[in-house]
């Protein structure tokens, strides 16, 4: 159930991605008078289909349309309900060396959802691991039918390098930066230029570069050694009060858990530590019941692993 919930989550997600530039479309078709000018059956359909729904949700379709706005995977905006990443708020702040107070309330949500599971914006809603965990199962598809695919490590500590270069790079340039590098926000972007354009740009090459560094030389390799993004939700998420645990009295020690982890952690030894995205695969890899799941932690309390 609980893989069956996350799936859920990544594919309503990725679907997203594409749902809301459709609707900004649909919004500029319907004030400029357009929308019976659309030409291509498929688009016909879809915006038929779309504009039968946003008729019977509302007398004004085009504005419940407008009320949905900016990227639901950097800045987003539905009626007066903001919300933004917390990577933004410190590319904000280093970018133009000022605190703009509605972007921090604009982040809160995520950040005391962090701050209560994890990293669970990476494993749960994060659209590029969505795809990311899919290059990893073809690398593992590709492995078994005998592809010589290289296995390369690099230091976990680039990431928190790559934030901290990030925001400095930010303030000299007086610009938000880590939009270009972050993979949400990258993808966003594109599915918003293939909607309007029907073409992808440069973030889409990108993006595709890092998948195919993914599949053929190391496995997850910008979750767990670069993402800028996934350094910060590891810091804020540092004390979740969720966490994986494993009862060691009664572990067999087959280390199943750890094989299964995409992040390559150590659960077995209760050592997943900050980076673990509370995802629950090595919980399911696990066949003896009870050895390992879910805990709850106050954040003063003390607890194993490396934290």
């Amino acid at each position: 159930m609980r893989k069956f919930f996350r799936r859920s989550l990544q594919v309503t997600a990725l679907s997203l991605l594409f749902i809301i530039p459709v609707l900004s479309l649909y919004a500029i078709l319907m004030e400029n008078f357009r929308l019976p000018q659309v030409v291509g059956r498929v688009w016909k359909k879809v915006f038929y289909h779309l504009d039968e729904w946003m008729c019977y949700l509302s007398d004004e379709p085009a504005k419940l349309a407008q009320s949905v706005r900016g990227s639901l995977f950097w800045s987003f905006s539905i009626g007066d309900f903001n919300l933004t990443d917390p990577l933004n708020l410190v590319g904000h702040i280093f970018g133009s060396m000022d605190f703009y107070l509605p972007v921090l309330v604009a982040s809160l949500p995520l950040i005391l959802l962090t701050a209560l599971l994890g990293r669970v914006y990476c494993g749960w809603v994060c659209p590029a691991d969505f795809l990311f965990e899919m290059g990893s199962k073809l690398r593992r598809l590709m492995g078994k039918m005998g592809v010589d695919l290289k296995s390369v490590s690099f230091d976990r500590l680039n990431k928190y390098v790559l934030l901290f270069v990030g925001a400095l790079f930010s303030m000299a340039l007086g610009n938000q930066l880590f939009s270009f590098i972050y993979p949400p926000a990258i993808l966003n972007r594109e599915a918003v230029h293939l909607v309007f354009y029907g073409s992808i740009g440069i973030g889409g090459v990108l993006f595709f570069l890092m998948l195919l560094v993914e599949v053929s030389l190391s496995r997850r390799a910008w979750c767990r050694y670069f993402c800028p993004g996934g350094a910060l939700w590891s810091v804020l998420g540092g004390r979740r009060m969720i966490c994986v645990e494993v009862s060691r009295e009664i572990c067999t020690d087959c280390g199943k858990c750890n094989v299964a982890c995409e992040y390559g952690l150590n659960p077995m030894q209760n050592k997943a530590g900050i980076e673990c995205n509370n995802c629950g695969d090595c919980i399911d890899a696990c066949q003896e019941k009870g050895v390992i799941g879910y805990k709850f932690r106050w954040p003063w309390e003390k607890r194993s692993g490396s934290f």
